[in-house]
């Protein structure tokens, strides 16, 4: 069976878990003004985000990303004296309980500042921070090792070798907690699907394949004969990769609005062996999955599962 899902905001449901302050607004605060803010808008995350995970239900969505600004400066020093876990934890024990009933996947994708194979041990010390709070929130769902963190390798560096061998050196400095929920994603500018495919065997950790991204930057391989391997990473548990569609010729790394459904489809000669999630990463994010499958079940495919 194959499940697709979408990132972080509905555009069809305007009630999206992704509220935020900054710390030039809450800094002009006084404290107790300040952590009334930060819990306005936290309190404001977890009703929409169970308003949207019923929307998802009510669609047969259930791989959601999770946007990383649910808990409001959660790794910032302006939020260290806020027990955020304490306070809310009959809020994610009921959003838990929820997403598990329904068997929803959520995951999350790390920020563009959260390099694990930096050289710099200040940008380290910040990126494990932040690892380390999106892996609290998922065991403060109570979710499964399905629920995972995806990361890139990050730069180059001027030395390939050197930058994957700093990547699995720092990987061991993460937590246990953080190890067991970290995957690792090739990207369109640095790292191709074999180095990241290498590097996740090496350190034994699954791989994420984003097709879109193989697409942009390679060596001209098929990502269908490195599928089996790509699989093999994530042992028991249910494999998940990205597809998108390029803008344009001119601006192919752009994604889409929407995705291909030939395109798409063109995929599923592969992708159809395997039970597996199907983030799909567009600017139309849920309305995008939905006209996807209406154009899918024109094409003779009754849902996702008939994919299979």
């Amino acid at each position: 069976m194959i499940r697709l899902g979408y990132a972080c905001i509905s555009v069809k449901n305007k009630n999206n878990p992704n509220k935020k302050t900054t710390v030039a607004q809450v800094n002009k605060l006084e404290p107790a003004a300040r952590l009334k803010k930060l819990r306005q808008v936290m309190q404001t995350n977890f009703f929409n985000l169970m308003d949207l995970l019923a929307y998802n239900v009510e669609h047969r969505i259930f791989l959601y990303r999770l946007p990383s600004e649910f808990v409001p400066l959660a790794t910032h020093p302006v939020t260290a004296d806020w027990n955020w876990a304490e306070e809310f934890a009959w809020d994610f024990r009921k959003a838990g309980e929820y997403i598990r009933k329904h068997n929803i996947r959520v995951t999350a994708h790390s920020g563009h500042y959260s390099i694990l194979n930096t050289d710099k041990p200040s940008v380290l010390e910040s990126t494990i921070a932040d690892f380390s709070y999106h892996a609290r929130v998922f065991d403060l769902l109570g979710l499964d090792d399905n629920s995972v963190l995806v990361t890139h390798v990050g730069g180059v560096y001027e030395d390939r070798s050197a930058a994957l061998d700093r990547f699995a050196a720092n990987f061991e400095q993460l937590p246990a907690e953080v190890k067991r929920r970290l995957v690792v994603e090739n990207d369109d500018v640095s790292f191709t699907m074999v180095e990241v495919l290498e590097l996740c065997e090496r350190i034994g950790v699954p791989m994420v394949l984003d097709i879109h991204h193989h697409m942009c930057l390679s060596n001209g391989e098929d990502w269908v004969e490195y599928l089996p391997r790509i699989i093999a990473t994530w042992g028991n548990r249910t494999p998940k990769i990205h597809i998108s569609s390029p803008k344009s010729e001119d601006d192919f790394r752009a994604h889409a609005d929407n995705i291909d459904p030939d395109q798409f489809l063109s995929y599923m000669t592969a992708l159809s062996d395997y039970d597996l999630d199907v983030m799909l990463e567009c600017k139309n994010k849920d309305d995008a999955l939905l006209t996807l499958r209406r154009n899918l079940e024109k094409r003779g495919f009754k849902g996702e599962a008939a994919m299979k």
